[in-house]
């Protein structure tokens, strides 16, 4: 009986360390799964992610992604199968080929990245010079609404933009700057257009300067010649430059008069018609010209006949050169206002019938352009 059961006893053992030998020999010629090069993968995939490559290349970064998952996959497919049987090659390519796509959507990302940040830059100095430079012209002029509108929104975009560049969100930053691109140059473009129709008077203000200046030569008197751009007032005497004042203009200033109240000052050829100091005028001296002359009033008719203008409208008067000027801005009602001491000088020399003209430019356009 205790034979028996030792020769029992033997068996299990033997039937064990069988079992245990197969285990070990299949363990020994059974394929390891390809665990250092799905870390690799992974570890790229990561590095991309950081790199927001997700953002600067999505296409490479998906396919990156989509070989890791494919090797993930085959790995579970081959634990299923016998141990002898399994084969973890495809999943090896699999993560050999996302550690490459990883690694290049890295290469490409960092590439576009800097290529962005580059552009923005650029693109931001640019639009910054070109709104100075819009600003310089036109900030003064009395531009339609949607013209400063558009300005002002390209303005506010060209700096969030900036704050993307300086938190390394250059496809936002890119993003904005091109709208804002399309806003500036789309302001100027119109605020050039206005500008460009207001000068169409040009060979009329010429005229009526020229005008001016050699009737003053030919009697040697004075004459006033008012200009709006830029905003000064000459006094000429014997056909010469005696004073250069500065002047400032009604808030409405491009154009002509049309209207009472539309406070535009007029511009063509006028004569002073009364001296005002004292308690006379509230802006410390004033010189009232003829305004509207024959001339105003017959294209004030005609605005009127053509439906320019409404039918009740009325022609403005009351137009001064006069003084409380030096504000730094186009604020007046239709009038030329100019500083105090300024003025003092004009009242000093001119008296009833001096001429006055008033014109847009003595400069083309270009001329102006070109100036500022």
């Amino acid at each position: 009986m205790r034979r028996s059961l030792i020769k029992k006893l033997a068996y299990i053992v033997l039937a064990a360390i069988a079992v245990l030998l197969v285990i070990v020999l299949i363990r020994a010629f059974s394929p390891e799964p390809p665990f250092d090069e799905i870390e690799r993968a992974r570890e790229a995939i990561a590095a991309a992610r950081d790199h927001n490559a997700v953002i600067y290349a999505p296409r490479i970064f998906r396919e990156a992604r989509s070989f890791y998952d494919s090797a993930m996959i085959a790995i579970r497919r081959e634990n299923d199968r016998f141990a002898l049987s399994r084969d973890y090659e495809q999943a090896r390519s699999f993560a050999v080929l996302a550690e490459k796509k990883a690694a290049e959507a890295t290469a490409t990302t960092i590439s576009r990245s800097n290529d962005l940040k580059a552009n923005l830059e650029k693109e931001i100095k640019r639009l910054n010079s070109e709104i100075s430079a819009f600003e310089n012209v036109f900030l003064s002029m009395p531009l339609p609404q949607d013209i400063k509108k558009k300005h002002a929104r390209g303005k506010l975009l060209v700096k969030e933009a900036a704050i993307d560049l300086e938190k390394e969100r250059y496809v936002n930053g890119n993003v904005k700057i091109t709208e804002a691109n399309d806003y500036i140059s789309g302001a100027y473009t119109l605020a050039r257009k206005e500008l460009k129709n207001y000068f169409n008077s040009y060979a009329d203000w010429q005229a009526w300067a020229t005008s001016t200046i050699v009737d003053s030569r030919k009697t040697g008197s004075y004459a006033i010649l008012v200009e709006k751009i830029p905003g000064r007032c000459y006094l000429y005497q014997a056909g010469k430059k005696k004073y250069t004042f500065n002047a400032e203009f009604g808030s409405n200033w491009i154009g002509d008069k049309k209207v009472k109240g539309d406070m535009a000052t007029p511009e063509g050829k006028y004569i002073v018609t009364k001296k005002l100091s004292g308690g006379a005028t509230k802006y410390h001296k004033a010189l009232m010209i003829n305004y509207p002359n024959k001339q105003d009033i017959e294209e004030f008719n005609d605005r009127i006949k053509r439906g320019v203008i409404p039918a009740d409208a009325r022609i403005g008067d009351m137009i001064e050169i006069h003084g409380d000027g030096g504000k730094g801005g186009n604020w007046t009602q239709g009038c030329v206002a100019l500083k105090n001491n300024d003025i003092d000088i004009l009242y000093k020399y001119v008296s009833t019938g001096t001429p006055v003209t008033i014109i847009g430019s003595t400069l083309t356009l270009d001329e102006f352009l070109s100036k500022r």
